[in-house]
């Protein structure tokens, strides 16, 4: 088994910083390939699944692999983006790696890749080192979420080297501008391209003409449809208390489990499915009196289903959003929604270079809430956030913080620093 050999541990801040520096777009499987093969091609000793698709991709594998471990049977998932942390992307064993872990792998399978002038991309790095990661500590099945390079379709996704005996597909949506003219019907073509002769695919959306695709699809390769069905009873019960779309992405992810195990769930491992929940996937914080849903929606669908889990949860109550998106991203889709049922909308930016400018999107856009106000502009999302829940404490409502995963990690981050200071206060006051 291949060594990562460096003259000095890096800390987990070194590494993340590093990974930062290396985040870049480039098609082609060979760098991700030369890389592994240097590892001794780890993904060859695991049994591993794909998750593609545009919304719900993180919840489904966190559910996927957590009904895997209440089963007994040791599993890794490969998550992309992070919110706040890098460790974030890697789970194992049900919880997610230390930062200690995380810095110790992707160091090292860094300094492996530019001793041997692998110029692997961050992608790639993360994913060479998750699937080492994975064989290292005995893992048998690793499942992977499809990454940034997934707007590109399957073809052009790392994960898809690993050749996944099971292949997920979540629901889909036109997410992304660059391409313009795209139907969902080639959407759907691009993320079953990692489709292999006896690869099972599960359909996590009943679109008829993503279901057509698919078809098409595996009847072209030799593949297997497998149909996800609803289970009743204690599926419902475990989980009543989620958002409608959450509630059908861990329906998905423990067809996928049941798939993979031949059989059905008992109650105890469904509930073991739902152990985990990831951060700014329709998280609620309290500010007062005011609930704050955070809520990761990055397209038309997304924003769509975060809105309806909003009004289940909370009524008719007034609801204030805090809207930030990337630049590449259907914003006016994504706006257009919002416009119906905001009672007040504030622009802001969500973390990162891709971010849409709050200016910009007031100027060109020019988005109102649902009673024809103007949306106010706060760049700091945080700020964006106070500015909001003020407004809403004095109506009885709610605020929702949506648009980009960037965005909530821009709030999340800023109310975990801020809980932290607190906890450093009372620690110096006692």
């Amino acid at each position: 088994m291949t060594t990562l050999v460096r003259l000095a541990p890096r800390s987990f801040a070194t590494v993340c910083e590093e990974l930062d520096h290396r985040s870049r777009m480039a098609l082609g499987f060979e760098r991700i390939r030369a890389l592994l093969e240097k590892l001794e091609n780890p993904h060859e000793e695991l049994k591993t699944v794909q998750v593609v698709g545009t919304n719900g991709k993180g919840t489904t594998a966190v559910v996927l692999v957590g009904a895997l471990e209440a089963a007994g049977v040791r599993s890794g998932a490969y998550l992309s983006p992070h919110v706040i942390s890098y460790a974030e992307r890697i789970m194992l064993g049900g919880n997610r790696v230390s930062e200690q872990d995380f810095a110790a792998v992707m160091g090292g399978v860094m300094t492996f890749a530019d001793r041997h002038e692998v110029p692997a991309t961050q992608f790639e790095l993360l994913t060479a080192g998750a699937l080492k990661l994975f064989r290292d500590r005995g893992a048998e099945w690793a499942c992977l979420e499809a990454g940034l390079e997934a707007r590109l379709g399957a073809p052009h996704d790392a994960t898809s080297v690993a050749r996944s005996e099971l292949v997920v597909l979540t629901k889909l949506g036109l997410d992304h501008t660059e391409h313009p003219g795209s139907s969902v019907e080639e959407i759907a073509r691009e993320k079953l391209a990692s489709l292999r002769p006896g690869t099972r695919l599960i359909l996590g959306t009943e679109d008829p003409k993503v279901v057509e695709v698919a078809l098409q699809a595996c009847e072209e390769v030799g593949a297997e449809l497998v149909e996800v069905v609803e289970r009743s009873g204690y599926l419902a019960t475990v989980a009543e208390d989620l958002a409608p779309y959450l509630a059908h992405n861990v329906r998905v992810g423990i067809r996928a489990a049941e798939t993979l195990l031949g059989r059905s769930l008992d109650e105890a491992e469904s509930r073991g499915a739902l152990a985990t929940r990831l951060p700014g996937r329709f998280a609620v914080r309290h500010t007062g009196d005011v609930p704050v849903i955070v809520d990761g929606g990055h397209n038309a669908a997304g924003v769509e289903a975060a809105v309806e889990a909003a009004r289940n949860a909370y009524g008719e109550r007034p609801l204030g959003v805090v809207f930030g998106a990337l630049r590449d991203k259907d914003i006016g889709s994504m706006l257009a929604v919002l416009q119906k049922d905001a009672d007040m909308l504030v622009l802001t930016k969500p973390k990162g270079e891709r971010a849409a400018d709050p200016s910009w999107v007031d100027e060109v856009i020019r988005p109102v809430d649902g009673g024809g106000s103007r949306a106010r502009v706060r760049a700091d999302v945080y700020d964006a956030v106070e500015d909001a829940v003020a407004e809403m404490a004095g109506r009885g409502g709610a605020v929702l913080v949506t648009g980009s995963l960037q965005t909530a990690a821009g709030y999340l981050g800023a109310r975990s620093c801020e809980s932290e200071s607190k906890s450093g206060a009372r620690a110096r006051l006692s």
